[in-house]
């Protein structure tokens, strides 16, 4: 896996999903996807954090991205919740 340097992760993810609408662009995601990645390379070179929890992130992101999963911070950490699919409600 070839790790990339943060910024151009968040600056790719900004592109793809922010949205603008006259001077103001909403980003409601991305600031915990930011906040996310921030974390994990605080004070630490990009190559060297473990491909690993990068992948396991990454996925979690992606589903997040997806609504598949909720994303907050409670006390600190990262809490994450189930949200439940149209095909298990009957839809």
């Amino acid at each position: 896996m070839n790790v990339k340097d943060p910024q151009k992760i968040i600056r790719s993810l900004v592109q793809k999903y922010a949205k603008k609408h006259q001077n103001v662009i909403y980003a409601e995601k991305l600031f915990i996807i930011n906040a996310i990645i921030g974390g994990l390379f605080n004070g630490v070179d990009y190559r060297q954090v473990d491909k690993k929890i990068l992948a396991d992130y990454g996925y979690l992101i992606d589903r997040y991205l997806k609504d598949e999963v909720d994303i907050s911070w409670k006390d600190g950490k990262l809490h994450v919740e189930e949200l439940a699919s149209d095909e298990s409600n009957g839809a």
